[in-house]
């Protein structure tokens, strides 16, 4: 028998090793998708944080402006003015004639009755000059009232016997009266420069300016920037027209419109902020609340609903520093904020 042997050769069968792939630790897909999660957690934190700490509204910048018009019809003789231009108290814009326009008796009416308008227009005018006095005066005593809390809070405050908010609304109250005094000393300079137009040039009052006829200038009455300019030179004014605007650069103010859930939280003497077209922010304090409400303007309403009634609050400056920047984006609307908290 023969003898089995193995013979034990080299495998003619190989395997080879894959080579490793490596695994990508981010790609395109991953990268949006954290992205998007991202921003809409970025959204959805903005949006309770705007919903549940602020109140929002919307607003224009307006200013304080005087139409220039008539109880009677007249003929613009000359302009002296353009638009854009800037005047102050007293400054001549035009002239201007009625007799053109009135008969022999009516001016014989209007002679006779000169006197009488006259001294109804100079009680009228010592009356609301003597009203706004008592009222400046008032106030005065009030400011100094809200400065000697203020100083006694600061110290009680120190001693932890009050809390810093109850300093900032003291100091909310004493803005708002400190803009109250100024608008008195306005309003009551305005008041002067009016009782002073009623003289004529020696001295004597005049109730239409123009020393017994009726070819007269007309001055401007407030410091501002003439806006437009509605009649031409030798043009005709009839009493239902304007010759022209002026429109007051000292007296800048926003008109805020707020949904009527928010009126609880609207109150005057608030901070506001003010968020201007070019993105700039400032801060206000609402000078006057509206008992009635208001529809906003077209541009706020939303279209294709009903229209809705609005809160109004008309928001001033709390520096006069403030005045010139907020007149630049006049008539332009923008957004307002009131703090809930």
């Amino acid at each position: 028998m023969r003898k089995f042997t193995y013979k034990k050769n080299t495998a003619i069968i190989r395997t080879l090793k894959e080579p490793k792939v490596k695994k990508k630790r981010w790609n395109l897909d991953r990268v949006l998708y954290f992205l998007i999660i991202i921003a809409l957690l970025f959204w959805l934190v903005s949006f309770v944080y705007k919903k549940t700490v602020w109140v929002e509204g919307n607003g224009q910048v307006l200013m304080e402006k005087v139409d220039v018009n008539f109880t009677n019809d007249i003929r613009v003789k000359e302009i002296f003015i353009n638009e854009g231009d800037t005047v102050t108290v007293g400054k001549n814009l035009f002239n201007y004639f009625q007799d053109d326009f009135d008969s022999n008796a009516s001016i014989v009416i209007k002679g006779l009755d000169r006197k009488e308008r006259l001294n109804n227009s100079l009680q009228d005018l010592l009356k609301e000059i003597l009203k706004k006095r008592i009222q400046l005066n008032n106030l005065k005593k009030r400011y100094q009232f809200l400065l000697d809390q203020e100083e006694k809070i600061t110290r009680l405050i120190l001693l932890d016997v009050y809390t810093k908010s109850k300093l900032e609304d003291l100091v909310a109250q004493k803005l708002l009266v400190k803009n109250q005094i100024d608008l008195l000393r306005s309003e009551l300079y305005f008041l002067s420069r009016q009782k002073a137009g009623l003289k004529d040039n020696n001295g004597a009052y005049d109730i239409l300016g123009g020393g017994g006829n009726y070819g007269n200038t007309y001055t401007s009455p407030i410091k501002g920037v003439i806006g437009q300019i509605l009649k031409n030179s030798e043009e005709a004014c009839y009493k239902t027209e304007n010759v022209m605007t002026i429109h007051n650069i000292e007296k800048v103010f926003v008109k805020a419109y707020f949904d009527l859930k928010d009126l609880g939280k609207i109150k005057k003497g608030g901070i506001v902020y003010i968020e201007f077209p070019d993105k700039t922010v400032s801060k206000g304090i609402i000078n006057k609340l509206y008992i009635s409400t208001y529809k906003a303007p077209s541009e706020f309403q939303k279209k294709y609903e009903p229209t809705e009634r609005n809160i109004l609050a008309e928001i001033v400056p709390i520096e006069k520093e403030q005045i010139p920047e907020w007149g630049k984006f006049y008539k332009l609307n923008l957004k307002v904020k009131v703090g809930k908290l």
